[in-house]
């Protein structure tokens, strides 16, 4: 008699095999989405920079190179498209880590099946006089499942304020941004 079935091992490894593999194409596509949100900043920073370069070739005079030069000072506008970039980079990345964490939950929660199962048919065929040994097994993977419920929902808990700690951050910083933008073009 044999406590482990080899389809359900063989069973066991193709699922692995391919929760790899859904991982594995996760992360490529997003390495993909983060080069073209790289690429997109890249050609937007050098349509300016191109821009910029024509209107300086453009300047007849001190004048108009003095508004040329204060309107080439947008602290404000630079750092909304920065804000903006390190929040869509933040979305991939936050997307990219809650797709990986669904599928690395769905594989514990078939692998927590697989180990009841087994100590199932442990129970079932263990001699007489065993019980205890059986109650302990069952116990500590009991406790096993509680320790791993109790870190999900702490790391989950822990991902939520990050998320608010933040939007909260780039709240503030797109506020003084603007704020910042107000005063210089009070100033003109």
């Amino acid at each position: 008699m044999s406590f482990f079935d080899s389809e359900k091992l063989q069973s066991a490894q193709k699922a692995n095999l391919d929760l790899l593999q859904q991982i594995s194409g996760k992360v490529f596509e997003s390495v993909e989405q983060l080069s073209q949100l790289q690429f997109k900043a890249l050609r937007a920073s050098s349509g300016e920079q191109f821009d910029s370069l024509r209107k300086l070739l453009s300047v007849r005079d001190p004048q108009a190179f003095a508004e040329l030069q204060a309107s080439f000072a947008q602290p404000a506008a630079q750092a909304e498209r920065l804000l903006e970039f390190n929040r869509e980079v933040y979305d991939l990345v936050s997307s990219t880590q809650a797709d990986i964490a669904k599928l690395a939950e769905r594989q514990v929660e078939a692998g927590t099946k697989q180990v009841r199962e087994l100590v199932d048919v442990i129970a079932k065929n263990a001699p007489a006089g065993a019980e205890p040994a059986v109650a302990v097994l069952k116990s500590a993977l009991e406790s096993a499942g509680s320790v791993y419920e109790s870190a999900q929902k702490a790391a989950k808990q822990a991902a939520e304020i990050a998320e608010n700690g933040i939007a909260a951050a780039a709240s503030a910083a797109g506020q003084a941004t603007r704020e910042a933008g107000k005063a210089a073009g009070g100033r003109k």
